[in-house]
Protein backbone atom coordinates (compact mmCIF):
# COMPACT_ATOMS: atom_id res chain seq x y z
CA UNK A 1 0.00 0.00 0.00
CA UNK A 2 0.90 3.42 -1.10
CA UNK A 3 -0.01 5.90 1.55
CA UNK A 4 2.30 8.90 -0.05
CA UNK A 5 4.88 8.28 2.80
CA UNK A 6 7.37 9.25 0.19
CA UNK A 7 5.62 12.70 -0.66
CA UNK A 8 5.58 13.44 3.29
CA UNK A 9 9.07 13.05 3.66
CA UNK A 10 10.04 15.39 0.56
CA UNK A 11 7.33 18.01 1.84
CA UNK A 12 9.04 17.54 5.82
CA UNK A 13 12.72 17.70 4.56
CA UNK A 14 11.30 21.04 2.18
CA UNK A 15 9.95 22.30 5.20
CA UNK A 16 13.65 21.56 7.31
CA UNK A 17 16.10 22.86 4.71
CA UNK A 18 13.50 26.60 4.24
CA UNK A 19 12.23 27.28 8.13
CA UNK A 20 14.09 24.91 10.19
CA UNK A 21 12.50 22.68 13.05
CA UNK A 22 9.79 25.11 13.74
CA UNK A 23 8.39 25.11 9.96
CA UNK A 24 8.59 21.01 9.52
CA UNK A 25 7.08 20.46 13.15
CA UNK A 26 4.26 22.63 11.77
CA UNK A 27 3.75 20.72 8.93
CA UNK A 28 3.89 16.89 10.30
CA UNK A 29 1.04 18.15 12.63
CA UNK A 30 -0.74 19.49 9.70
CA UNK A 31 0.54 15.65 7.60
CA UNK A 32 -0.77 13.85 10.78
CA UNK A 33 -3.97 15.46 10.64
CA UNK A 34 -4.88 15.00 6.93
CA UNK A 35 -3.94 11.65 6.87
CA UNK A 36 -6.37 11.42 9.87
CA UNK A 37 -9.02 13.85 8.26
CA UNK A 38 -9.33 11.22 4.94
CA UNK A 39 -13.15 10.24 4.98
CA UNK A 40 -14.61 7.34 3.33
CA UNK A 41 -18.44 7.18 2.28
CA UNK A 42 -20.10 3.50 1.45
CA UNK A 43 -23.80 3.26 0.07
CA UNK A 44 -25.99 0.41 1.11
CA UNK A 45 -29.03 0.21 -1.05
CA UNK A 46 -31.24 -2.87 -2.08
CA UNK A 47 -34.87 -4.15 -1.76
CA UNK A 48 -36.75 -3.22 1.18
CA UNK A 49 -36.58 -5.27 4.19
CA UNK A 50 -33.69 -6.92 2.81
CA UNK A 51 -31.46 -5.81 6.14
CA UNK A 52 -30.03 -2.40 5.36
CA UNK A 53 -30.31 -1.29 8.68
CA UNK A 54 -28.75 -4.44 10.36
CA UNK A 55 -26.01 -4.36 7.66
CA UNK A 56 -24.76 -1.07 8.59
CA UNK A 57 -24.66 -2.40 12.01
CA UNK A 58 -22.66 -5.20 11.68
CA UNK A 59 -20.24 -3.55 9.27
CA UNK A 60 -19.16 -1.07 11.84
CA UNK A 61 -19.53 -2.79 14.60
CA UNK A 62 -22.65 -1.05 16.52
CA UNK A 63 -24.65 -3.20 18.57
CA UNK A 64 -28.40 -2.56 19.01
CA UNK A 65 -29.27 0.59 20.65
CA UNK A 66 -25.12 1.65 20.18
CA UNK A 67 -24.98 5.91 19.60
CA UNK A 68 -24.72 6.46 15.94
CA UNK A 69 -25.91 3.42 14.54
CA UNK A 70 -29.07 3.04 12.82
CA UNK A 71 -32.18 1.33 14.16
CA UNK A 72 -33.39 -2.17 12.91
CA UNK A 73 -37.06 -1.68 14.41
CA UNK A 74 -39.51 -2.13 11.23
CA UNK A 75 -40.21 0.89 9.49
CA UNK A 76 -41.00 2.53 5.99
CA UNK A 77 -37.23 2.40 5.07
CA UNK A 78 -35.57 5.26 4.24
CA UNK A 79 -36.87 8.28 1.92
CA UNK A 80 -33.41 10.10 1.44
CA UNK A 81 -29.79 9.11 2.14
CA UNK A 82 -29.46 8.78 5.87
CA UNK A 83 -25.74 9.13 7.14
CA UNK A 84 -24.36 6.72 10.09
CA UNK A 85 -20.84 7.30 11.98
CA UNK A 86 -19.02 5.25 14.86
CA UNK A 87 -18.17 7.96 17.37
CA UNK A 88 -14.14 8.13 17.59
CA UNK A 89 -13.93 6.96 13.89
CA UNK A 90 -15.27 9.54 11.63
CA UNK A 91 -13.42 8.33 8.90
CA UNK A 92 -15.48 6.29 7.70
CA UNK A 93 -19.51 7.17 7.26
CA UNK A 94 -22.25 4.06 5.57
CA UNK A 95 -25.27 5.61 3.91
CA UNK A 96 -28.57 3.99 4.09
CA UNK A 97 -30.32 5.06 0.60
CA UNK A 98 -33.55 4.40 -0.60
CA UNK A 99 -35.03 0.74 -1.78
CA UNK A 100 -34.54 0.25 -5.38
CA UNK A 101 -37.79 -1.47 -6.23
CA UNK A 102 -40.39 1.32 -7.99
CA UNK A 103 -41.73 0.33 -11.07
CA UNK A 104 -40.74 3.35 -12.62
CA UNK A 105 -37.42 3.17 -11.67
CA UNK A 106 -34.41 5.04 -13.30
CA UNK A 107 -30.53 3.86 -12.37
CA UNK A 108 -29.75 7.16 -13.58
CA UNK A 109 -32.24 9.66 -11.74
CA UNK A 110 -31.43 7.79 -8.24
CA UNK A 111 -27.96 7.84 -8.28
CA UNK A 112 -27.97 11.84 -9.26
CA UNK A 113 -30.74 12.11 -6.19
CA UNK A 114 -28.42 10.28 -3.90
CA UNK A 115 -25.15 12.01 -4.93
CA UNK A 116 -23.40 9.16 -6.85
CA UNK A 117 -20.12 10.51 -6.54
CA UNK A 118 -19.96 10.92 -2.87
CA UNK A 119 -19.85 7.12 -2.64
CA UNK A 120 -16.62 5.01 -2.75
CA UNK A 121 -18.34 2.01 -2.89
CA UNK A 122 -21.64 0.71 -3.38
CA UNK A 123 -23.25 -2.57 -1.25
CA UNK A 124 -26.73 -4.03 -3.14
CA UNK A 125 -28.65 -6.18 -0.80
CA UNK A 126 -31.38 -8.65 -1.50
CA UNK A 127 -32.62 -11.15 0.70
CA UNK A 128 -33.51 -13.44 -2.16
CA UNK A 129 -33.31 -13.09 -5.92
CA UNK A 130 -31.79 -9.79 -7.27
CA UNK A 131 -34.29 -7.43 -9.37
CA UNK A 132 -34.28 -6.23 -12.73
CA UNK A 133 -33.60 -2.78 -10.91
CA UNK A 134 -30.56 -3.65 -8.32
CA UNK A 135 -29.56 -5.22 -11.93
CA UNK A 136 -29.99 -1.82 -13.52
CA UNK A 137 -28.55 -0.02 -10.55
CA UNK A 138 -24.96 -2.04 -10.90
CA UNK A 139 -24.84 -1.77 -14.57
CA UNK A 140 -24.95 1.91 -14.15
CA UNK A 141 -22.98 2.02 -11.77
CA UNK A 142 -20.02 0.26 -13.71
CA UNK A 143 -20.47 2.85 -16.75
CA UNK A 144 -19.60 5.02 -14.26
CA UNK A 145 -16.78 2.79 -13.16
CA UNK A 146 -18.09 2.55 -9.37
CA UNK A 147 -17.27 -0.58 -7.07
CA UNK A 148 -20.51 -2.24 -6.30
CA UNK A 149 -21.22 -5.56 -4.90
CA UNK A 150 -23.85 -7.47 -4.04
CA UNK A 151 -25.04 -8.97 -1.11
CA UNK A 152 -27.25 -12.26 -0.45
CA UNK A 153 -28.40 -11.08 3.37
CA UNK A 154 -30.31 -13.73 5.60
CA UNK A 155 -28.20 -16.76 3.98
CA UNK A 156 -28.12 -18.34 7.67
CA UNK A 157 -32.17 -18.80 7.36
CA UNK A 158 -30.76 -21.27 4.23
CA UNK A 159 -27.29 -21.54 3.69
CA UNK A 160 -27.06 -24.68 1.71
CA UNK A 161 -24.86 -24.23 -1.24
CA UNK A 162 -24.07 -20.68 -1.02
CA UNK A 163 -20.63 -20.54 -1.48
CA UNK A 164 -21.25 -23.02 -5.12
CA UNK A 165 -21.75 -20.96 -8.30
CA UNK A 166 -24.96 -22.34 -9.52
CA UNK A 167 -26.31 -20.36 -6.18
CA UNK A 168 -25.45 -17.21 -7.06
CA UNK A 169 -26.24 -17.94 -10.52
CA UNK A 170 -29.64 -18.23 -9.53
CA UNK A 171 -29.45 -15.24 -7.12
CA UNK A 172 -28.44 -13.45 -10.18
CA UNK A 173 -30.46 -15.18 -12.80
CA UNK A 174 -32.35 -11.42 -13.66
CA UNK A 175 -28.60 -10.69 -15.40
CA UNK A 176 -28.81 -14.05 -17.14
CA UNK A 177 -32.02 -13.59 -18.71
CA UNK A 178 -31.70 -9.66 -19.45
CA UNK A 179 -28.83 -7.81 -22.14
CA UNK A 180 -27.13 -5.15 -19.92
CA UNK A 181 -24.79 -2.76 -21.56
CA UNK A 182 -22.06 -3.17 -18.76
CA UNK A 183 -22.89 -6.02 -16.61
CA UNK A 184 -22.38 -9.61 -17.40
CA UNK A 185 -22.99 -12.74 -15.01
CA UNK A 186 -19.47 -13.16 -14.41
CA UNK A 187 -18.54 -9.72 -13.44
CA UNK A 188 -21.55 -10.41 -11.19
CA UNK A 189 -20.70 -13.63 -9.62
CA UNK A 190 -17.54 -11.98 -8.91
CA UNK A 191 -18.71 -9.71 -6.68
CA UNK A 192 -21.59 -11.67 -5.22
CA UNK A 193 -21.46 -12.48 -1.53
CA UNK A 194 -23.83 -14.22 1.38
CA UNK A 195 -23.86 -12.75 4.76
CA UNK A 196 -26.01 -13.11 8.15
CA UNK A 197 -26.20 -9.58 9.36
CA UNK A 198 -26.21 -11.14 13.00
CA UNK A 199 -23.19 -13.00 12.82
CA UNK A 200 -20.28 -10.78 10.93
CA UNK A 201 -17.47 -13.08 11.87
CA UNK A 202 -19.43 -15.73 9.85
CA UNK A 203 -20.42 -16.76 5.77
CA UNK A 204 -19.11 -14.01 3.48
CA UNK A 205 -19.41 -10.90 6.00
CA UNK A 206 -15.48 -10.28 6.32
CA UNK A 207 -14.74 -11.12 2.39
CA UNK A 208 -17.39 -8.37 1.00
CA UNK A 209 -15.51 -5.67 3.74
CA UNK A 210 -12.29 -6.64 2.28
CA UNK A 211 -13.37 -6.62 -1.42
CA UNK A 212 -14.12 -2.92 -1.01
CA UNK A 213 -10.79 -2.03 1.43
CA UNK A 214 -8.97 -3.50 -1.52
CA UNK A 215 -11.09 -1.68 -4.01
CA UNK A 216 -10.40 1.80 -2.20
CA UNK A 217 -7.55 4.36 -3.49
CA UNK A 218 -4.86 3.95 -0.84
CA UNK A 219 -5.78 6.54 1.36
CA UNK A 220 -9.27 5.55 1.66
CA UNK A 221 -8.13 1.66 2.13
CA UNK A 222 -6.32 3.11 5.38
CA UNK A 223 -9.57 5.22 6.50
CA UNK A 224 -11.49 1.87 6.16
CA UNK A 225 -9.33 -0.54 7.90
CA UNK A 226 -8.71 1.59 11.00
CA UNK A 227 -12.37 2.08 10.70
CA UNK A 228 -13.82 -1.25 10.28
CA UNK A 229 -10.74 -3.25 12.35
CA UNK A 230 -12.81 -5.65 13.43
CA UNK A 231 -13.53 -7.23 10.04
CA UNK A 232 -10.09 -6.10 8.55
CA UNK A 233 -6.97 -8.88 7.82
CA UNK A 234 -4.76 -8.26 10.93
CA UNK A 235 -1.58 -8.59 8.87
CA UNK A 236 -3.13 -5.73 5.94
CA UNK A 237 -3.76 -3.68 9.22
CA UNK A 238 -0.46 -4.08 10.39
CA UNK A 239 1.16 -3.01 7.53
CA UNK A 240 -0.70 0.19 6.89
CA UNK A 241 -0.22 1.28 10.19
CA UNK A 242 3.80 0.61 9.81
CA UNK A 243 3.68 2.95 6.84
CA UNK A 244 3.41 5.84 8.82
CA UNK A 245 5.37 4.72 12.10
CA UNK A 246 8.40 7.62 10.52
CA UNK A 247 5.74 10.29 10.22
CA UNK A 248 4.93 9.08 14.16
CA UNK A 249 8.14 8.84 15.82
CA UNK A 250 9.00 12.44 13.92
CA UNK A 251 5.83 14.02 15.31
CA UNK A 252 6.70 12.25 19.20
CA UNK A 253 10.39 13.97 18.65
CA UNK A 254 9.24 17.71 17.49
CA UNK A 255 5.25 17.99 18.78
CA UNK A 256 5.56 19.12 22.32
CA UNK A 257 8.75 16.49 23.57
CA UNK A 258 9.07 16.60 27.32
CA UNK A 259 12.33 15.30 29.27
CA UNK A 260 12.55 11.84 30.25
CA UNK A 261 14.69 10.47 32.81
CA UNK A 262 17.91 8.94 31.97
CA UNK A 263 16.89 9.38 28.18
CA UNK A 264 19.13 11.44 25.41
CA UNK A 265 16.73 13.34 24.17
CA UNK A 266 13.18 14.57 24.42
CA UNK A 267 10.15 13.14 23.23
CA UNK A 268 6.16 13.21 23.57
CA UNK A 269 5.95 9.68 25.60
CA UNK A 270 2.07 11.00 25.90
CA UNK A 271 1.71 10.93 22.43
CA UNK A 272 3.69 7.60 22.11
CA UNK A 273 1.48 5.81 24.40
CA UNK A 274 -1.60 6.99 22.89
CA UNK A 275 -0.35 5.96 19.98
CA UNK A 276 0.23 2.17 21.35
CA UNK A 277 -2.99 2.24 23.08
CA UNK A 278 -4.53 2.68 18.84
CA UNK A 279 -2.42 -0.14 17.62
CA UNK A 280 -4.09 -2.56 20.55
CA UNK A 281 -7.59 -1.40 19.88
CA UNK A 282 -7.17 -1.93 16.03
CA UNK A 283 -5.87 -5.59 16.64
CA UNK A 284 -8.22 -6.35 19.05
CA UNK A 285 -6.06 -6.76 21.79
CA UNK A 286 -8.56 -4.44 24.01
CA UNK A 287 -10.37 -5.88 27.03
CA UNK A 288 -13.76 -5.03 25.07
CA UNK A 289 -12.45 -7.13 22.00
CA UNK A 290 -11.39 -10.44 23.88
CA UNK A 291 -14.48 -10.25 26.02
CA UNK A 292 -16.58 -10.15 22.76
CA UNK A 293 -14.44 -12.83 21.07
CA UNK A 294 -14.43 -15.10 24.14
CA UNK A 295 -18.29 -15.33 24.12
CA UNK A 296 -18.35 -16.30 20.83
CA UNK A 297 -16.19 -19.45 21.57
CA UNK A 298 -18.92 -20.07 24.92
CA UNK A 299 -15.19 -18.75 27.11
CA UNK A 300 -14.65 -16.57 29.81
CA UNK A 301 -12.19 -13.78 28.93
CA UNK A 302 -9.54 -14.60 30.59
CA UNK A 303 -9.30 -17.94 28.64
CA UNK A 304 -8.17 -15.52 25.63
CA UNK A 305 -6.21 -12.94 27.66
CA UNK A 306 -4.01 -15.04 29.20
CA UNK A 307 -2.52 -15.71 25.76
CA UNK A 308 -1.07 -12.62 25.52
CA UNK A 309 2.10 -11.87 26.15
CA UNK A 310 3.36 -8.43 25.36
CA UNK A 311 3.82 -6.50 28.60
CA UNK A 312 2.06 -3.25 27.02
CA UNK A 313 -0.57 -5.27 25.18
CA UNK A 314 -1.61 -6.14 29.13
CA UNK A 315 -1.08 -3.06 31.28
CA UNK A 316 -0.21 0.11 29.36
CA UNK A 317 1.43 3.02 30.96
CA UNK A 318 3.58 5.91 30.32
CA UNK A 319 6.24 5.01 32.26
CA UNK A 320 5.85 1.03 30.57
CA UNK A 321 6.89 3.47 27.06
CA UNK A 322 9.57 5.78 28.69
CA UNK A 323 11.19 2.58 29.80
CA UNK A 324 10.66 0.64 26.36
CA UNK A 325 11.83 3.85 24.41
CA UNK A 326 14.97 3.78 26.61
CA UNK A 327 15.25 0.43 25.90
CA UNK A 328 15.65 0.55 22.41
CA UNK A 329 17.81 3.87 22.74
CA UNK A 330 20.10 1.66 24.54
CA UNK A 331 20.79 -1.00 21.80
CA UNK A 332 21.42 2.18 19.18
CA UNK A 333 20.13 0.14 16.39
CA UNK A 334 19.95 0.98 12.80
CA UNK A 335 16.37 1.95 11.38
CA UNK A 336 15.11 -1.27 9.22
CA UNK A 337 16.15 -0.91 5.32
CA UNK A 338 12.17 0.03 4.54
CA UNK A 339 13.08 3.09 6.59
CA UNK A 340 17.02 4.33 5.24
CA UNK A 341 15.07 6.77 3.34
CA UNK A 342 14.35 9.07 6.03
CA UNK A 343 17.59 9.10 7.69
CA UNK A 344 18.33 12.49 6.47
CA UNK A 345 15.46 13.61 7.94
CA UNK A 346 16.49 11.80 11.26
CA UNK A 347 19.73 13.03 11.32
CA UNK A 348 18.06 17.14 12.09
CA UNK A 349 15.70 16.09 14.89
CA UNK A 350 16.47 18.21 17.74
CA UNK A 351 17.36 14.65 19.18
CA UNK A 352 19.68 13.74 16.34
CA UNK A 353 19.35 10.46 14.30
CA UNK A 354 19.02 8.16 17.45
CA UNK A 355 15.45 9.54 18.84
CA UNK A 356 14.17 8.54 15.92
CA UNK A 357 15.27 5.43 14.73
CA UNK A 358 14.69 4.54 17.93
CA UNK A 359 11.38 5.74 18.15
CA UNK A 360 11.03 3.98 14.73
CA UNK A 361 11.88 0.93 16.13
CA UNK A 362 9.88 0.81 19.72
CA UNK A 363 6.52 1.37 17.42
CA UNK A 364 8.04 -1.02 14.89
CA UNK A 365 8.26 -3.58 17.96
CA UNK A 366 4.95 -2.66 19.55
CA UNK A 367 3.20 -3.58 16.21
CA UNK A 368 5.00 -6.92 15.46
CA UNK A 369 4.33 -7.98 19.15
CA UNK A 370 0.74 -7.21 18.97
CA UNK A 371 0.79 -9.34 16.05
CA UNK A 372 1.81 -11.96 17.65
CA UNK A 373 -0.36 -12.12 20.78
CA UNK A 374 -3.31 -12.13 17.69
CA UNK A 375 -1.62 -15.35 16.12
CA UNK A 376 -1.50 -16.85 19.86
CA UNK A 377 -5.41 -15.78 20.22
CA UNK A 378 -6.42 -17.36 17.11
CA UNK A 379 -4.59 -20.66 17.54
CA UNK A 380 -6.09 -20.92 21.56
CA UNK A 381 -9.51 -19.64 19.85
CA UNK A 382 -8.99 -22.81 16.70
CA UNK A 383 -8.14 -25.23 19.88
CA UNK A 384 -11.21 -24.46 21.86
CA UNK A 385 -13.49 -25.24 18.30
CA UNK A 386 -11.74 -28.17 18.13
CA UNK A 387 -12.25 -29.09 21.81
CA UNK A 388 -8.79 -29.67 22.46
Amino acid sequence: MDLEVEGILERLLDAMNRGGISEMAALVEAERRRVERVTVHVAVTGTSRAGKSAFINSAMGFQDGDEGGPSTAPSQGATKPAPYRRPGFPCCTFWELPSVEDASFSPGDYLRAVEVDRYTGFYILSSGRFTQQAAALADELRRLGKPFYFVRTKIDMDAHGYKDREFAKKALQVIAANRFACLDLDYAIARFFCVSCHESERFDFPACIRALQNSSPPLQRHALLLSLHHLADKMELKNSLKELIPVSAVYSCVIDPVAVEQLPYRANIGFLCEEIRLYRLLLGLDYPALSKRARLVGQPAFVLSDEIQTRMARELTEKAVAEELLRWTEKNVLVSPNNVKWIPLLESLPGGKLSGASTIRLLDAMLEQFMDDVYRIRRKVANVLRGD
